[in-house]
């Protein structure tokens, strides 16, 4: 039964870093990806259930405690100034996306990985596996019309990466007194 089990997670973290993977390769084919009209989509989207992203936003900030009140006034500061430089807030969510990418995917490749390697092992290589899905990505990104593949891009997708590899290694120190204590 354990065995099974065991291939069927197996299978699991294929599947997931697969998934990652060709999501981030296909969206690095799109010519002129802009991510500004996806999240428009999105909204209209939302709304026809009732709930827009700027709808969502303030249901959440009315239920910040009082001491985060000023969180109110800069998102609606953040908002105010999104709409006059549609080009910077273009530029800074696409580029939080390549961190939050290769943070997903370094994550999915140590999973992956955690079957078949001993931890320390399984973390070098998912470090070297998410680093060379960044330059893959760039490489790719290189080939399309109206995209440009980018050694910054590689190096903001190694943020992530490297994020990832730090969270990581907190849990793993975080995890090791709990087998220090059970020997």
């Amino acid at each position: 039964m354990k065995k099974a089990r065991k291939l069927k997670l197996k299978k699991k973290a294929l599947l997931l870093v697969t998934s990652l993977l060709v999501l981030t390769y296909y969206l690095s084919t799109i010519p002129q990806l802009q991510v500004l009209p996806v999240l428009r989509q999105v909204n209209i989207l939302l709304t026809m259930i009732n709930l827009g992203i700027t709808d969502l936003a303030r249901a959440i900030a009315s239920r910040l405690p009082p001491q985060l009140e000023s969180v109110g006034t800069v998102t609606g500061d953040f908002y105010h100034y999104a709409k006059q430089n549609p080009v910077i807030i273009e530029f800074i969510i696409r580029k939080s996306a390549h961190i939050f990418f290769f943070f997903m995917i370094t994550l999915a490749f140590f999973i992956l990985w955690r079957h078949y390697l001993k931890p320390a092992k399984a973390v070098t290589v998912s470090f070297v596996c998410g680093t060379l899905a960044a330059i893959v990505d760039e490489t790719i990104q290189y080939f399309v019309a109206g995209r440009h593949g980018s050694i910054i891009d590689v190096a903001i997708d190694m943020v992530g990466v490297s994020l990832a590899i730090i969270l990581i290694a907190i849990a793993f120190l975080l995890i090791k007194p709990i087998y220090i204590k059970s020997d």
